[in-house]
Parts: C-alpha cells; sequence; structure tokens
C-alpha cells in the first residue's frame, strides 16, 4: 500500500508539511517580534498537521467521495511524523539555548525515518509470527491494542519517530500475518469504540482547556486571538495553493493520458475536489498536545501559546467540520470520476465471485445442482434455501466445507487486489467486510 501511494505520501505527509511549517514559521517571526527562530519553528510545527481522524469524523455522513477520503487518510499516515520530528529537533534547539541547526536537524529526521522503519518493520514480522500461532481471536486483538503503545516507547528510545515505527509495522503485521474474518471483525468493532472513546476525551480536555487559556492570557487575549486568525488563514491559503498544484499536475497528466484516469492516481482531479481538500485540512489533536508539551519558562510568548492553538483548531476543524456537508453538496462532487466507488466496488464484488465459482466448479467433487445451489447463496450473500438444504442432507457437510473453501478463495483474491497498485483499500474493505460476515456465519 505504502508503496503504491508514495508519491501521496511524499507530496502531501512530507513536502506539504514541511512547507506549511516554514510559512508559518516566518508569519510568527513578523506577528511576534523576539520570538526567535526556534520558537517560530516550534510552534508552526505543532500548527502545520491535518488531523484525519478529525476528517474521518465527518467524511461518512458528509458524503465525501471514498477517493477523497482515501487520499487524506494517506496524507494522515506520515503527516504528524514530519512535523512531530520537526517540533522536537526546534525545541531541542530552544531548550539548550543553542543556535538552530538545519544540518543537525535533517540528520535527526533522516536518523528518526529509517530507525523507524527498521523498528517498524521488525516489530510487525514479530506480531504477524505470533499472530500466525495464537488461535484465540481476543488474544490476536489485545496484541493489537498492547503493540502501539510498545512500538511508540521503544522508537522513543532510539530516538525513531513512534509515529511511523507504528504505521510501518501496522502495514508489515497485516501484509504477513494471516488475519481471519472474525479478527477483521471484531478487530474493527474494537477499534472504532476505542476511537471514538479517545476522540471524545480527547475534546473534552480541550474544552476544559478554553476557561484556563483566557485566564492565562489576561490583557493579550485579543492579541493572541489575531495571532491565531491570521496563522489559521495562512495554513489554509498554503494548503489551498499545494491543493491546486497537485490538481494542475493531475490534470496534465490526464491530457497525455487522454483524458483516461490512470492506475492509482489520487486526488484531487477538479477544482471542487482541490477545493474541498482544502476545507479538509482540519487541525486536532496533535496541535494541541505539542502546544500543551512546550515549557513554560523556555518559550517567549508562552502565555498566548493556547489561545493562539484553539482558534487554530475552530478555525480549521470546527467550521470546516460544520460546513463540510453543504459544501459537499454544493460543489456537485459526484460528477467526478466514480465518486461514490460504485464502479470500483462493483468490479471488486465480481472478482469476488468469480474466485468463489472457480472454486466450486474446478475443486469441489460436489453435484451440479448443490453447486448452484451455493453459488446462489454466495452471490445473494444469504443462505440457501432451506427446502433446498433439506433435500440435499446427505451432502450438507461437505457442502459446509465448500461454501467456506469458496469464501476463502474470494478472501483471497480481495487481499491480493489490495496490494495491487491503483486498488483503493477502502473499496477491497468494504467488499471484503461482506465476505468476511458470510465466512462467520457459514462456520457458525
Amino acid at each position: 500500500m505504502i508503496r503504491a501511494q508514495k508519491s501521496t505520501i511524499l507530496s502531501f505527509s512530507v513536502l506539504l508539511v514541511f512547507t506549511t511549517i516554514a510559512v508559518l514559521a516566518g508569519t510568527t517571526i513578523l506577528l511576534l517580534p523576539g520570538i526567535g527562530v526556534s520558537a517560530a519553528i516550534v510552534l508552526a510545527a505543532a500548527l502545520a498537521p491535518p488531523d484525519p481522524v478529525a476528517v474521518d469524523a465527518v467524511a461518512e455522513p458528509a458524503g465525501i467521495p471514498k477517493r477523497i477520503t482515501t487520499t487524506l487518510q494517506t496524507e494522515g499516515l506520515f503527516n504528524d511524523a514530519a512535523s512531530i520530528v520537526t517540533f522536537h529537533v526546534a525545541l531541542a534547539a530552544l531548550v539548550e539555548g543553542s543556535d538552530l541547526s538545519f544540518g543537525r536537524g535533517a540528520v535527526d529526521f533522516l536518523w528518526s525515518v529509517v530507525a523507524a522503519i527498521i523498528l517498524g518493520l521488525l516489530v510487525g514480522r514479530l506480531a504477524a509470527w505470533f499472530s500466525d500461532h495464537v488461535e484465540s481471536v481476543a488474544a490476536r486483538n489485545a496484541l493489537t491494542w498492547v503493540l502501539p503503545f510498545a512500538i511508540y516507547i521503544g522508537a522513543k528510545e532510539i530516538g525513531g519517530s513512534g509515529v511511523i515505527a507504528i504505521v510501518i509495522a501496522a502495514v508489515e503485521l497485516n501484509s504477513r500475518a494471516s488475519i481471519g474474518a472474525e479478527d477483521r471483525l471484531s478487530g474493527s468493532a474494537f477499534w472504532a469504540t476505542v476511537e471514538v472513546l479517545f476522540t471524545g476525551v480527547a475534546f473534552g480536555l480541550i474544552g476544559l482547556n478554553v476557561r484556563a487559556a483566557v485566564q492565562e492570557v489576561g490583557a493579550q487575549l485579543w492579541h493572541a486571538v489575531w495571532v491565531g486568525v491570521v496563522l489559521a488563514l495562512v495554513a489554509t491559503a498554503v494548503r489551498g495553493a499545494w491543493m491546486y498544484a497537485t490538481y494542475r499536475k493531475n490534470r496534465h497528466r490526464l491530457g497525455r493520458q487522454g483524458g483516461t484516469v490512470p492506475v492509482g492516481m489520487r486526488a484531487p482531479l477538479r477544482r471542487q475536489e482541490a477545493l474541498l481538500m482544502t476545507w479538509a485540512g482540519m487541525r486536532g489533536l496533535v496541535t494541541l498536545a505539542l502546544v500543551l508539551s512546550i515549557p513554560s519558562n523556555v518559550f517567549p510568548f508562552h502565555h498566548e501559546l493556547t489561545v493562539i492553538a484553539l482558534v487554530v483548531l475552530l478555525l480549521t476543524m470546527v467550521v470546516p467540520g460544520m460546513t463540510l456537508p453543504w459544501l459537499v453538496r454544493k460543489l456537485n462532487l459526484d460528477k467526478g470520476p466514480d465518486p461514490a466507488g460504485d464502479e470500483s466496488i462493483a468490479r471488486l464484488t465480481e472478482r469476488a465471485r468469480k474466485a468463489s465459482v472457480t472454486y466450486l466448479v474446478e475443486r469441489s467433487d460436489l453435484p451440479p445442482e448443490q453447486i448452484e445451489a451455493i453459488r446462489n447463496w454466495i452471490a445473494q450473500g444469504i443462505d440457501a434455501d432451506p427446502e433446498r438444504t433439506e433435500q440435499l442432507q446427505v451432502l450438507r457437510e461437505r457442502a459446509q466445507k465448500a461454501r467456506i473453501s469458496a469464501l476463502h478463495a474470494a478472501q483471497a483474491e480481495l487481499l491480493q487486489a489490495r496490494r495491487e497498485p491503483g486498488v483503493n483499500p477502502a473499496y477491497v474493505d468494504e467488499v471484503l467486510a461482506g465476505v468476511d460476515r458470510m465466512l462467520v456465519a457459514a462456520k457458525r
């Protein structure tokens, strides 16, 4: 998946983040004279990365096409890592009272990435081996709960990026482990619940910080609000310019392809998509967490920091989150190429059906009428007709094994499709969830 989307990760998760940090740092120096380069970069790095969790929370209700949400989710894989590494390099220079060395920063960034990749690959492979040798679904889910914390702590001990290490380990685990239908269904429900709980607690803490921040800033309240408004507008403008440039680049590629969307091309493909992706650059929990972690005794204008961060969150998260559904309706995004993914889902569904039917015809020894019953059951997503099952009671056990094996074949085909360049993992997961539910039902 990472290899297929490397251009998106490099452009949005790395280059856009560094560009945003540079522009925000320059703006901060103009707005807060005397703040210093290191302190300006610390603040800019905290404000730079959009939060994919915030986008996910409103994407489905707002009706954002999955091709666009997939690009935004891909961006969210590594943008936190780029900003956090920059933040810590600048903060270390600020705490030590030394000049910021861009050469040292580049070396630290490269080491944090390389160390995180090595650690992620190693732990991911060990976790995959462990998962393949444990029969308990609950134990395998428990591993996915403990693993991120252990990886993050280990990465920090060797100077690596904990975020990158966790992402690499997760990709390695999912690509190597024999993850079954029950694991995916129970794991998906488990992590959806965890996400809701953590997000609710985190945003509750944001609300609790508002009053304390206003009291702390005192007479400088409106100055801090003004600085936050300007920084939010600048961050949005940088993202808008980047999305428009990406749109122009994609249109140029489309022109060379005769208007046909090349395999693997990501959003934005239209001006409307560039505008939507600009508006969806919502800052979130990472911004607040980084700002609150800045020591008060080393940072100039520290009393204004929390208010600045909260204003940026308000303008780049709350306002876009409330207006995205309206914007999606106004932009007519359903006119773009396969906006809802219906064509992609239909192709993947057909591949899964063909794989299951091929198994039944070529590898099972069932009578034709039983094969037809199973084929209809798989196609309809429900069990075979009870009367027909009663008539074929003698072949029930063989039919059950054939059903499960056929569904495994469909499952394997979808997992293979998930690794292919240009295939949207979100569409695969939607079809795969249906096959997983059928497989669990068949086993029971």
